[in-house]
C-alpha cells in the first residue's frame, strides 16, 4: 500500500505531470504526422526546459527552489505570457515598435557579448594585455602635504607678491609648524592632506591644482600654486609612487577590462559584417545635409 501511495505521490509532481504530458503529445504527433506549419504555431508545448529554466530563474531569485504550488503558477504564467505574445505577433504589434525594436537589438546584442566571454584568454595574453595597459591597473600614488592659503580677494592686487614674500620666509623656516602655518589666510577645507591620491586632491582642490601638486619634490616648500580658490604655498613631507602590480594581484580587473574592450571591437566587426549583408538607402536629402542643419520638409524652423 506504501509503494503505491508513492507512486501516486509522484504523480503528483508537477514536472513528472508535465513530462507525462509531453509524451503524450509527442505519442500524439506519432500517430497523427507531423504537424503544419499553421498548426506549430497554434501549440504552446511545455518541455522539461522550460519548467527546469522557470525553476532555475525563480531559485536566483528567492535564493530557494519553488515549491510545487508555485511552479504550477510560474508555468501558467509562462503560459499566459505566450498566448498573449503569440496573439500580439498575429495582430501586428510589433511592427514599428521602437520599445520592441530596441529590446530585440539588446538581446542579440547581448548573445553576441556572451560569445566573446566563452572563451577565457591564456595567461600569456593577459599578461601582455596588463604590460600594455599598465597605468589603467596601478594603484595611485599618494602625497602627503601641508599648504599655507594666500586669499586674492583679501589682498587683492598684492595677493601674488605676498606669496613670494612669505614662500621666500617659509623656505627659510623650513618644514611647517603652527608658527609657520599662521602666516597664511583662513581656509575653509582642511590645511594637511596625509597619503592622498591624485582623486582625492583633485576632489578638493581641483584638477590643474592636483597635477600641479603631485610633480613637486618633497622635503621643500613649492609655490605658487593655484586653485579655484586662490594661491597656494606647498611643502611636500612624503611622495609614494605605486609600483607595478603583478597579474596575480590584479588579474580579475585584466581579464573583466580584456573581455569589455574584445566586446566592443568584437561588436563593431559583427556589425560591419552585418551591414554588408543590407542594402542601407538613404533618402537624398538626407545625404545633402550638413550635421545640425535642419532637413528640408522636417518641420524645422
Amino acid at each position: 500500500m506504501s509503494k503505491f501511495n508513492s507512486i501516486k505521490n509522484l504523480f503528483k509532481e508537477p514536472l513528472i505531470q508535465f513530462l507525462l504530458i509531453g509524451a503524450a503529445i509527442y505519442g500524439m504527433f506519432l500517430f497523427m504526422g507531423e504537424p503544419t506549419e499553421e498548426e506549430q504555431d497554434r501549440q504552446i508545448v511545455i518541455t522539461e526546459d522550460h519548467v527546469n529554466s522557470l525553476a532555475i530563474g525563480f531559485g536566483k531569485r528567492w535564493n530557494r527552489p519553488p515549491t510545487n504550488e508555485e511552479l504550477l503558477g510560474l508555468v501558467r504564467e509562462y503560459i499566459s505570457e505566450t498566448l498573449l505574445y503569440r496573439e500580439a505577433l498575429s495582430m501586428g504589434l510589433d511592427k514599428d515598435d521602437h520599445v520592441i525594436r530596441r529590446r530585440m537589438a539588446q538581446k542579440l546584442k547581448f548573445l553576441t557579448n556572451d560569445l566573446v566571454t566563452l572563451v577565457e584568454p591564456e595567461e600569456e595574453i593577459l599578461e601582455q594585455y596588463l604590460q600594455e595597459n599598465m597605468d589603467s591597473f596601478r594603484a595611485s600614488d599618494l602625497i602627503s602635504f601641508t599648504h599655507v592659503f594666500i586669499n586674492p580677494e583679501q589682498r587683492g592686487d598684492d595677493a601674488m607678491a605676498d606669496a613670494e614674500t612669505l614662500l621666500a620666509q617659509l623656505q627659510v623656516a623650513g618644514p611647517p609648524s603652527q608658527e609657520t602655518l599662521a602666516v597664511g589666510d583662513r581656509f575653509m577645507m582642511q590645511n594637511y592632506f596625509p597619503d592622498a591620491s591624485h582623486h582625492e586632491v583633485q576632489r578638493q582642490l581641483g584638477e590643474a591644482f592636483a597635477d600641479s601638486v603631485m610633480k613637486l619634490e618633497p622635503g621643500a616648500w613649492h609655490g605658487p600654486v593655484s586653485s579655484g580658490y586662490g594661491i597656494h604655498l606647498v611643502y611636500v613631507s612624503d611622495f609614494v609612487a605605486a609600483e607595478d602590480p603583478l597579474l596575480a594581484d590584479v588579474r580579475q580587473k585584466v581579464l573583466d577590462e580584456y573581455f569589455r574592450q574584445q566586446t566592443e571591437k568584437f561588436n563593431a566587426e559583427y556589425l560591419e559584417a552585418l551591414s554588408e549583408r543590407y542594402e542601407i538607402i538613404m533618402d537624398e536629402s538626407l545625404d545633402e545635409s550638413q550635421p545640425g542643419e535642419p532637413v528640408a520638409g522636417d518641420g524645422s524652423a
